[in-house]
């Protein structure tokens, strides 16, 4: 019904849900994006909000940071991108190359996130 457009010919046996009759089936609005833009900030804006420029941070020298990384890093072990961090494309580099060189001295697990604690095992084990 709705691929072959709006004015179709009715049929015998064509069977026609009482919902596209109303109102608000035939004229549909377009419906919003709600999901988060797929392009990061600008240049300017990104300078404003890059919160490790703010304070001075370089990330190449926090490399043994734990806690600092972790927080650019996705549960799976992966770098959030730059529209999730709101870095600006320089900070965004150097923060990747701190993660891999981290990663690669065994400072951060290679596929977690060392934030995220194991769960511990619920069994209950008594003493004999």
């Amino acid at each position: 019904w709705q691929q072959e457009g709006i004015r179709r010919k009715f049929s015998p046996g064509l069977f026609i849900r009482p919902h596209y009759w109303s109102h608000e089936h035939r004229f549909e609005k377009q419906r919003l994006f709600t999901s988060q833009p797929l392009v990061a900030l600008g240049n300017r804006e990104a300078r404003e909000r890059d919160a490790l420029r703010h304070f001075g941070i370089d990330p190449l020298y926090e490399t043994s940071n734990t806690t600092l990384l972790a927080s650019f890093i996705t549960e799976m072990g992966k770098t959030k991108s730059r529209i999730e961090t709101k870095l600006t494309t320089k900070t965004q580099r150097r923060l990747g190359k701190a993660i891999r060189r981290a990663k690669m001295m065994g400072i951060l697990p290679q596929l977690s996130n060392p934030r995220i604690a194991p769960r511990q095992s619920s069994r209950v084990t008594l003493p004999r």
